[in-house]
């Protein structure tokens, strides 16, 4: 009864498969907004057709990452990896694919699929036809100022950037790449062992297979906080609970007893390296001006620290990301410092004028 009801199916229309496939390639962009994801809601629900279309290309693309150690789908690829050697029609109807967006798969090398792939819609995206054909093309993901998001890579692993982020991604069948130009992301690793996963953050090499960990990389240093299995970090081995953190070249060093070279080991509280996923902001012995660069990193409203003689205080404490108003207020109230608004986004922060200034307890 099921394989007949498959078999029943309807057909996808042309037009149907396209929006099908422009609407996967558009959530996967990192520039995806919430209007974006609504639009999607909405024509997804307009019809049983649209809803039926987007769920079997979601099929095809699972299907082919299944299916990828196959030696008929192997063929294929090495068959269109030659083709675009040898510049025959087949690469330029694929770069001609490519070129609108990925969202036809060329008819000459679907044709080549099994039966299984061959009754989906022609309609895919560029990560399924870049997956098929081996490409090394690097994608970039990127958040702003007050962003916060996360995609699902072709692996199935995810990542969750935090604001002002940038990491370019580049899969192939035999690696897994990901750099961390700039930012914070956490990375949900999907298990496999054939092609490890690897991140990259300034002069740190980060490799794991099925795991989660959390990587920072300011102007400082990288951070590395493992929350389950397991992470190589260089030569270092981190588990859950553990954080590993590397002075870039010219920071300050700290040394201490679990420190090896420039790279100090230490238990962190895991809920507050990753409090930022639901907007929470831990500051923890930072400078005021490290503390207000990470409260900017949330907000369009900026704040200055205009006066090098506060520049140095030092901040403990929680707050919510975008809310620089209570940020401010606390700082004025245990610590002697002044703040002018000008306009409505930008905050400066100066010496109080006339106060008493005696040491201050840190704020907490």
């Amino acid at each position: 009864m099921s394989n007949r009801k498959a078999n029943m199916q309807r057909p996808t229309s042309d037009s149907t498969a396209d929006e099908a496939g422009y609407w996967d390639s558009r959530l996967r962009s990192p520039d995806c907004t919430d209007v974006d994801r609504a639009s999607f809601a909405k024509w997804r629900d307009a019809s049983p057709e649209n809803r039926e279309a987007f769920e079997r290309l979601q099929s095809i693309l699972a299907g082919l990452r299944h299916h990828m150690a196959r030696a008929d789908v192997r063929a294929l690829r090495d068959s269109a990896l030659n083709a675009q050697k040898r510049g025959t029609p087949a690469r330029r109807l694929f770069a001609a694919a490519a070129a609108i967006a990925g969202l036809a798969l060329a008819t000459v090398f679907w044709a080549q699929l099994p039966d299984h792939f061959r009754r989906a819609p022609l309609s895919e995206s560029v990560a399924m036809a870049q997956m098929l054909v081996g490409s090394q093309r690097a994608t970039i993901y990127e958040t702003g100022t007050g962003q916060r998001w996360t995609r699902t890579l072709q692996d199935g692993s995810s990542v969750e950037l935090n604001a002002k982020t940038r990491i370019k991604v580049v899969f192939t069948r035999a690696t897994r790449n990901v750099e961390l130009l700039y930012g914070q992301a956490l990375f949900h690793v999907a298990h496999d062992t054939g092609r490890p996963f690897v991140v990259r953050a300034a002069d740190r090499e980060i490799t794991a297979v099925g795991t989660q960990f959390d990587v920072r990389l300011d102007s400082t240093s990288v951070r590395v906080t493992l929350i389950e299995g397991k992470v190589k970090v260089s030569r270092i081995y981190l588990t859950p609970g553990q954080q590993l953190v590397a002075r870039l070249p010219g920071a300050h060093k700290k040394t201490d007893s679990n420190s090896e070279g420039n790279a100090l080991v230490r238990t962190i509280d895991v809920a507050k390296v990753t409090g930022w996923r639901d907007g929470r902001i831990f500051l923890e012995d930072l400078t005021l001006t490290d503390a207000v660069a990470e409260m900017n990193r949330h907000s369009p409203v900026q704040i200055t620290v205009a006066d090098p003689q506060i520049a140095q205080l030092h901040v403990n404490g929680m707050f919510r990301a975008g809310e620089q108003e209570a940020f401010v207020t606390a700082l004025e109230q245990y610590f002697p410092i002044a703040a002018e608004d000008r306009g409505d986004s930008e905050i400066i922060l100066s010496l109080r004028k006339k106060t008493d200034r005696q040491a201050v307890p840190a704020l907490r």
